[in-house]
């Protein structure tokens, strides 16, 4: 049994020790994943909390995001608002312009017209409704660093206003942070108080990282600007108060 022990031990010293595995960067492996044409799933669950429940809103978005050499270039993603007042929207970004389609302006479009393309959003890249974007290097820099502690495997802390704003996000905020095996963010949930009685709570999960995503803008003779449609909307109103014998709009609440 000695001599056994003794070859273990000798054999044992015999074998290279082996360097500790370095911990990855979640910033750089973050930045690993922006390679044109490919992208993420995104999904995400909104929740306005008050001490009224009927002032309570719940929305939740799905879609994908695709990535170029510098971070997020499109977005195909859908929201779903539950509470008073019942909604759905999708918006497309894609070639650096904006496009929404919403049931709530479908009366006011034009035969054959679907889509709202948004001028005043020229540029953006709309993915979620967390109050930072998680999709950006320096947001998971901030988010990492400033982590307080760990619990139930989700790294949690709070922004000051100083430090959201160098984020990317307008006002402070407390969060809690998923990272994968690949360091790469798959839950981001983040609070922010709205009034003394209620708040905002923004859950979104990440999934299929590196998978091939194609954002494509909708059919041309599908949409309108949204400043025509507003000249439209202007036009049609002021042919309705033509219509109307003088003196009497008033009457009816059109113009008020």
């Amino acid at each position: 049994m000695k001599r056994l022990l003794a070859a273990a031990v000798t054999a044992a010293a015999l074998i290279p020790a082996v360097p500790a595995q370095a911990a990855v960067d979640p910033v750089a492996a973050l930045k690993r994943q922006f390679v044109p044409g490919h992208g993420v799933t995104i999904s995400e669950t909104a929740r306005t909390e008050s001490k009224r429940p009927r002032d309570g809103q719940v929305t939740r978005m799905a879609g994908s995001v695709e990535f170029g050499a510098s971070g997020p270039v499109a977005a195909d993603v859908v929201f779903r608002t539950i509470g008073a007042d019942d909604s759905r929207q999708r918006w497309i970004s894609v070639g650096g312009k904006v496009y929404v389609q919403a049931a709530d302006l479908a009366d006011d479009l034009p035969m054959g017209r679907t889509w709202v393309l948004m001028e005043h959003l020229k540029g953006k890249v709309i993915t979620s409704a967390q109050p930072v974007d998680v999709l950006a290097p320096r947001t998971v820099k901030a988010l990492v660093s400033h982590a307080a502690g760990v619990k139930d495997g989700l790294r949690q802390g709070a922004l000051t206003l100083a430090q959201a704003r160098g984020a990317g996000a307008y006002e402070g905020f407390r969060y809690r942070l998923g990272l994968n095996a690949q360091a790469l963010p798959d839950r981001v949930v983040t609070g922010q108080s709205l009034t003394p009685g209620s708040r905002s709570v923004v859950e979104t999960r990440l999934s299929g990282w590196g998978a091939k995503v194609s954002v494509k803008a909708p059919p041309v003779d599908e949409v309108i600007t949204y400043k025509e449609l507003m000249a439209e909307k202007r036009a049609r109103a002021e042919k309705l108060r033509q219509a109307i014998p003088d003196g009497s709009t008033s009457s009816l609440g059109l113009f008020d």
